[in-house]
This record gives C-alpha cells, structure tokens and sequence, in this order.
C-alpha cells in the first residue's frame, strides 16, 4: 500500500490547508494498517517517513537548495545565479508542516510499538530439547494451536549483532504435520547432520484473531529470535 507520495511535502502547492490534508489521508492509511494488524508494515511506513521528516527539519539549507534552479553563470564572480521557486513564506509552511507531521507519526509509532510488545507477550519462543548456548546456526518452528502444518525455517547467526533486526535471514526450509513425534524426528535427523544446531519452538498463543503472517507475525519471530540469540539466552 503506498501510504505518503516521494514529495508530498515538497512539491507545490505550498499551503497549509493542502499540505494537512494530504498528511490526514496518510494517517488514515497508517491507521487501516494497524486496524487489519499489519503493524511491520505500518512500522516501516512510520519509519521511512519520519527519517524523511528528520532529514527535512534538521536541514533546511538543503532544502532550500533543492529548490533553486540555475538560469545562468555569473562570470565575474564565478558564481551561479538562481531562480528560487518558493518564497520564505512557502519554506515556513514546509517547516510548520514538517513538526506537525513528526508530532502526529511518533505518537501513532508509540502505539504500534505498544501493540507490537504485547503481541509478543502472547507469543512463547522456547529452545527445545536443551539449550546449546555455544551453536551458531539453528532452526526455528512456527506454531499455531490446531493448525495442520508447522513451518521450519533456519537461521545462520550473524557474523555481528549490530545489523537491524529486519536484516536477520530466516529461511523456510521444511513443513511438517504439527505433531511433537514429527518435531522429534525432525530434531534427531537434523542432528544426526550436525551438532552445531539450535531447535526453537516459536508458539502463537493469541487469543484473539492472529495477525497476518508476512505482515505481522513473521517479522515478529524474525525480531524475537535475533533478540534470543543476540543476548545469549
């Protein structure tokens, strides 16, 4: 879903009424996000944009410059000329319009995160059958009460924690019934290959309706498993 336009901020015409109306718009979509519980998505969203909105606030001689074409070269002074497309008035409204919108999306990025943080809560990440704290490369397995199937996805620990979580790779290897006799034989076949790996359970224990899966919940284990092995737990 394409949430705000590339210069929605920066682009004519200049006035505040407009400018709000396209940022309302933008949060009506944000909104829809998080009412269908899309929160990754709607986090990236918030992010991107407010990274923009910083850029904006904190260097307004750029974007002045942005907004200056050339018309010709002053010879005598080795210098170029400009034709300026707005006025300071204009560059006020951007700058008004810029706080506003960073006030309104990191009060909205407060209430995902809330939402996202007690998701987790109803999640439960557990290594099984025993802890190798020392293993560098592992599998997770997605679990939903009552579903058929279990997604497995395996993991290669990252040569540094610095990354953002969103960069971990989880990749989906297998799908087995959801029976613990297949959790075992996946566990003793896998070992018999190697003894350097780590077996987690990831179980969605949500009560209510579970969130979309590319959207919500796989980035949520994807985020809780980094934190996992990322502190040693």
């Amino acid at each position: 879903m394409k949430v705000f336009d590339r210069d929605w901020l920066t682009s004519v015409p200049f006035d505040y009424e407009s400018k709000n109306y396209k940022l309302l718009a933008a949060i009506r979509k944000i909104n829809s996000l998080i009412e269908a519980n899309s929160l990754y998505t709607a986090i990236r969203v918030i992010e991107s944009e407010l990274e923009r909105l910083y850029n904006i606030k904190f260097n307004k001689d750029i974007i002045e410059l942005k907004h200056r074409k050339i018309n010709g070269i002053d010879l005598d002074n080795m210098s170029l000329s400009y034709d300026t497309f707005e006025t300071g008035a204009d560059l006020q409204v951007i700058h008004d319009i810029c706080e506003h919108a960073i006030d309104e999306l990191e009060a909205i990025y407060r209430f995902i995160r809330d939402k996202w943080r007690a998701l987790a809560t109803e999640c439960e990440i557990t290594e099984i059958p025993d802890k190798k704290l020392l293993n560098t490369m592992g599998y997770i397995m997605y679990i939903v009460p009552h579903a058929p199937t279990i997604k497995i996805y395996k993991y290669v620990e990252p040569t540094s924690f610095k990354i953002d979580w969103s960069n971990f790779k989880l990749t989906e290897i297998s799908e087995i019934k959801n029976e613990i006799r297949e959790i075992a034989t996946f566990i003793a076949k896998s070992e018999v290959e190697s003894n350097l790996y780590r077996f987690f359970r990831f179980d969605v224990k949500i009560k209510s309706n579970i969130p979309p899966f590319d959207e919500c919940m796989f980035p949520l284990m994807q985020y809780s498993i980094f934190n996992r092995i990322k502190h040693g737990i």
